[in-house]
């Protein structure tokens, strides 16, 4: 009769989300996978058989999490350009709310590895996609509103969107959160026009990037 497991998979795969974030692919092992999911590496093993096929599954729930806030944003009737702030300060906030600042685990996978692990490529493609897919979407909306610049190509900008995005994840990782704000403002400025302009400044404020908490019993997000 096989032996019951005494963890929880989800459990560990939580536990490799964090860790592949924080230290990356080549910087993550089993050991560190083992003690920070408190499990034997004898369970690791015969679980997950390898670093490897743990670390796509982990990237598999990560970008997993990202379809229902897709579909939120892709169906939220506020301008386009406040949707896109909400997205931007979403996950900038969270990343600049820890002082580690580990980032995002789909960017930090693509600059570490680029397209060199088929399954890897593979989970990062069609995430990619689905979001490009979602910014064109918000875009468009918003150019026939007359909150996106008239010539903005949806096609062309939701790619950038995205590009856009990912790379100030990286900048946020050295840069101050009034950096990262006014990077951000930029970008957005630039897409609208003066309605877009107007409902952003309506909006209730987000803050792109807050401080690291630092005071005593201050909550900080993973």
């Amino acid at each position: 009769m096989p032996r019951r497991r005494e963890f929880d998979e989800d459990a560990v795969v939580d536990a490799a989300i964090a860790e592949f974030t924080e230290h990356g692919y080549a910087g993550t092992d089993a050991v560190g996978l083992c003690e920070r999911a408190g499990i034997a590496r004898s369970s690791f093993y015969s679980t997950f058989t390898s670093k490897d096929a743990l670390f796509e599954r982990a990237l598999a729930r990560y970008t997993g999490r990202g379809t229902e806030e897709r579909e939120t944003l892709v169906a939220s009737r506020e301008p386009s350009p406040v949707v896109l702030r909400r997205r931007f300060t979403d996950a900038l906030g969270d990343q600049c709310a820890r002082d580690d600042r580990p980032g995002c685990l789909s960017v930090n996978t693509t600059v570490e590895l680029g397209r060199s692990l088929d399954g890897v490529t593979a989970l990062l493609d069609a995430d990619r996609g689905a979001w490009i897919d979602a910014y064109a979407r918000i875009l468009a909306r918003g150019r026939d509103e007359g909150h996106v610049r008239p010539d903005v190509d949806p096609e062309t900008f939701g790619p950038l969107v995205h590009t856009t995005l990912a790379g100030l994840r990286v900048a946020a990782r050295v840069a101050t959160p009034d950096e990262v704000r006014a990077q951000l403002d930029a970008f957005l400025d630039a897409l609208s026009t003066d309605a877009g302009r107007a409902a952003l400044a309506a909006a209730p404020a987000c803050v792109a990037a807050p401080e690291p908490a630092t005071a005593a019993g201050a909550e900080v997000q993973a």
